[in-house]
């Protein structure tokens, strides 16, 4: 009689039929959970403002402080622009689910500037600059004071 083969060395230990494998923090159905904890953690801890720079004028700190901020002529926008290349209600910034800002063009005539390149929606990050009319906007990002990050 032959001896039973026995496996390699090398070669997993069979799985025990009483313990579940251990799961994954990654694993596809709990990535959605570790973003959305990410996402409030961020909007508690962050906060934004908008740097306004007008021809001939001081320029202005506005805080991000809503959910959306409207820029435009119409005297009922958040941000209000005196210039003619300004539209009525010209364009929207909003905070998304996760803590992140974007600024969407409300079908504007001369459109959101950013690099000498008009774009329609743009996700803004700390530091970028864009320019409707001839008013040049930076959004500032940064921690809120007193919260650790």
């Amino acid at each position: 009689m032959s001896e039973p083969e026995q496996p390699p060395a090398d070669a997993p230990a069979p799985a025990s039929p009483e313990a579940p494998p251990p799961e994954e923090k990654t694993a596809p159905h709990r990535l959605r959970d570790l973003a959305d904890k990410a996402a409030k953690k961020r909007r508690r801890t962050t906060a934004a403002e908008l740097l306004v720079r007008r021809p001939k004028s001081a320029e202005v700190r506005v805080p991000l402080d809503r959910s959306e901020t409207i820029i435009g002529r119409d005297q009922r926008c958040d941000i209000v622009l005196t210039e003619p290349k300004a539209s009525r209600r010209h364009a929207r910034i909003q905070r998304g689910e996760g803590g992140y800002f974007e600024i969407i063009d409300l079908g504007s005539r001369n459109g959101i500037v950013v690099d000498e390149e008009r774009v329609e929606r743009m996700t803004l990050l700390d530091g970028d600059r864009f320019v409707i009319g001839d008013t040049e906007f930076t959004i500032i990002v940064g921690p809120l004071p007193g919260v650790e990050p």
